[in-house]
């Protein structure tokens, strides 16, 4: 399977589990404020931090520039204090799907050799040197994946939380 459609398949797949997740969550009334007891992260942050995900690694790891949606980014990149800042579901699902776009466009120029390319710079976090630009996208499709598993386990906390004692 050449990289363009090993990205196709990894974006689609981590799509739909991430979809799956979220209507659940949805059905279940669980609201993006929701933060379990344990200090997960919230929905809403969780949700955003995952279009902050494609944004950094597109566009600050691979392109070498800074993020394009730096609001976004800066509210909800890591290190931030995983609440949800009341931003809307809609612009919460519009950066995400903005995001995984430019990044699946970005793709589609994309040869063989720019996936070889290695990731340097002083500005580059010390975990990202000297990874190739494939390790990068794998990488990226990891903490995407991580942060879905959240939403499952965020789902089976509000279920516990929001059950009759």
């Amino acid at each position: 399977m050449d990289d363009l459609k090993y990205i196709r398949s990894a974006a689609k797949c981590m799509r739909e589990w991430r979809d799956m997740e979220l209507n659940e969550l949805t059905k279940l009334g669980c609201q993006l404020s929701y933060r379990p007891s344990s200090g997960m992260s919230s929905m809403g942050w969780l949700l955003a931090h995952q279009g902050a995900v494609y944004d950094f690694s597109l566009n600050f790891l691979i392109r070498g520039e800074g993020p394009k949606h730096s609001e976004m980014f800066n509210n909800y990149r890591p290190g931030t204090s995983g609440e949800w800042l009341e931003t809307p579901l809609e612009e919460i699902l519009e950066f995400f799907d903005t995001t995984e776009r430019e990044f699946l466009q970005w793709t589609e120029n994309a040869d063989a050799q720019e996936f070889d390319r290695i990731i340097e710079g002083e500005r580059v976090p010390k975990f990202f040197l000297g990874r190739s630009v494939r390790e990068i996208v794998a990488t990226m499709f990891t903490h995407l994946n991580y942060h879905t598993g959240h939403l499952a386990a965020l789902k089976n906390s509000w279920m516990a939380e929001s059950r009759p004692k």
